[in-house]
């Protein structure tokens, strides 16, 4: 069940969601208990509703017990606990000046809710449930900043490397951007800005040789940030990045190596002596079975199973996030793969924290060693060649969704291939 779940009661067909106020809180939430209804009839579907009930009461509780409530933050931050308080009276946050506008009785039904929650003392409630919180204004300097905030969740199960790999090419693209219009707040920038921010990479493309999929990347990367903000703070305002894509990025496919290449040369592993014991052997591991490098290098120890009637390693999201989420599985070891990973059974700890310095160390050596014939050669092209050698097997193709990682390409029924039954496969592609 998911978190939030427990307060749930069913009423008449429909489930609400019902907590009574901490008892330690009580001084500062006079509402005794919260009540409201997630408008679903069945379980599943009002857990999901509850869960997100509850995150945003038990984030304003917290404010208020830290002695921080709404209107003592700043910014951004007020105005998110707004948001939030507000979806636990059972209302959406809307601003003063828009309720003025609005219904006269749609105004006077909140001031009524006030007063049959026992909060019209309230200044925190009454701004929720009033609109009285000003929307947040913010700088391009700080976009980057209040963005990483605001989808902090995100950034659970990441990485430091990962982490890093998120964060630099968005405050790049910030950073970007102010040197071609300035710094200025986030609703002043104009469609006539962005399409300067696409002639000043337009220029760059065309003087420095760049791949436009560059400036494509930081023309996307504002746009979501803007939108997502936007949204999130009822900014209103429109994307002025939308459809501002430059033609002719450049689509560069991995080169796989020929299947009787990587079973002569680079399977045996006798040419990669150059290469470290740690780095060879992960080589090895990805042209054995076409797991990603980055995956094999953080592997633990627990999650290498040699004792088992069918030894295997279990990809798992350990201090990391994998790439999708089909990544989750149990990768049988036969042939090399299962020599190598006996010789290893701690996994490789001295990339398990940096995949990246494990692939530039790789490719230099297999490149000094003859074992890249073109420079699109890498050591990702071996997980390519897996897959090529798969289809030239014609294994089924839910039985290469399963050893490759890859999305079913139909609706997903059952398990799946057993691990006995991809370890079948597996022992056939490289016979």
């Amino acid at each position: 069940m998911t978190a939030g779940a427990e307060y749930l009661i069913n009423r008449g067909g429909v489930w609400q969601y019902r907590r009574r106020v901490p008892a330690d809180l009580v001084d500062l939430d006079p509402r005794c208990e919260i009540r409201l209804t997630t408008k679903k009839r069945d379980l599943a579907s009002a857990a999901v509703v509850a869960a997100k009930i509850n995150t945003d009461l038990e984030a304003y509780w917290l404010g208020l017990s830290a002695g921080q409530p709404a209107a003592k933050a700043k910014g951004a931050e007020r105005f998110e606990r707004a948001v939030k308080l507000a979806r636990t009276f059972g209302v959406s946050y809307r601003s003063a000046d828009d309720l003025a506008r609005g219904d006269l009785d749609a105004l006077v039904q909140r001031l009524e809710l006030l007063e049959e929650k026992q909060v019209v003392v309230s200044p925190v409630a009454a701004s929720a449930v009033l609109g009285g919180v000003q929307k947040p204004s913010i700088m391009i300097t700080q976009l980057f900043a209040s963005y990483e905030e605001h989808v902090r969740d995100r950034m659970r199960g990441k990485s430091e490397d990962q982490v890093r790999k998120w964060r630099n090419p968005r405050l790049r693209a910030c950073n970007n951007l102010v040197d071609v219009i300035g710094d200025k707040p986030l609703a002043a920038i104009t469609r006539e800005d962005a399409l300067d921010f696409r002639a000043w990479w337009r220029d760059r493309v065309l003087d420095e040789d760049m791949d436009p999929g560059s400036a494509n990347k930081n023309l996307g990367q504002l746009g979501a940030m803007v939108r997502e903000l936007s949204e999130a703070w009822r900014l209103g305002i429109d994307n002025p990045f939308a459809g501002l894509r430059l033609a002719g990025e450049r689509h560069n496919p991995r080169t796989p190596y020929p299947a009787d290449f990587v079973r002569s040369e680079i399977l045996p592993g006798t040419r990669l002596m150059g290469l470290n014991a740690e780095a060879r052997a992960i080589v090895q591991i990805v042209a054995a079975t076409g797991i990603r490098p980055s995956e094999v290098a953080a592997l633990t120890r627990s999650r290498i199973v040699l004792d088992a009637s069918i030894p295997h390693l279990q990809i798992r999201p350990e201090s990391r996030q994998l790439k999708t989420r089909n990544a989750d599985r149990d990768m049988p070891l036969v042939g090399i793969a299962l020599e190598v990973m006996r010789e290893h059974r701690s996994g490789f700890p001295r990339y398990r924290d940096t995949p990246d310095s494990f692939s530039a160390t790789a490719n230099k050596a297999m490149g000094e060693a003859g074992l890249r014939p073109t420079p699109a050669h890498t050591v990702y092209s071996l997980r390519h060649t897996f897959k090529d050698r798969l289809i030239a097997l014609e294994a089924p193709p839910r039985v290469q969704d399963a050893l490759m990682d890859h999305a079913v390409g139909e609706i997903e029924y059952g398990a799946g291939p057993s691990l006995e039954q991809r370890a079948t496969w597996l022992s056939r592609v490289w016979v």
